[in-house]
């Protein structure tokens, strides 16, 4: 299990996963997008205890929303 806890206001690089993840937001608010260049208002919100799995070959972004720190955790299925 990794976690994700420096999440800011923009857009991170992109992460290209090399096997199936889920990612579960534990904190605060985030978005997350598979869009090669996400614009701001882009994305899927993930709020306190949400998640989404991803397939291998995606490239994720996450943000997180507004001031309160976010806690994402990735793990592989």
């Amino acid at each position: 299990m990794a976690l994700i806890s420096d999440a800011a206001t923009t857009w991170s690089p992109s992460i290209t996963l090399t096997t199936d993840e889920v990612w579960q937001n534990r904190k605060g608010s985030v978005f997350v997008s598979t869009t090669a260049s996400p614009a701001a208002d882009d994305g899927i919100a993930l709020h306190e205890n949400h998640a989404i799995r991803f397939s291998a070959g995606v490239s994720v972004s996450y943000r997180k929303e507004g001031i309160t720190e976010a806690v994402i955790v990735r793990e592989e299925v």
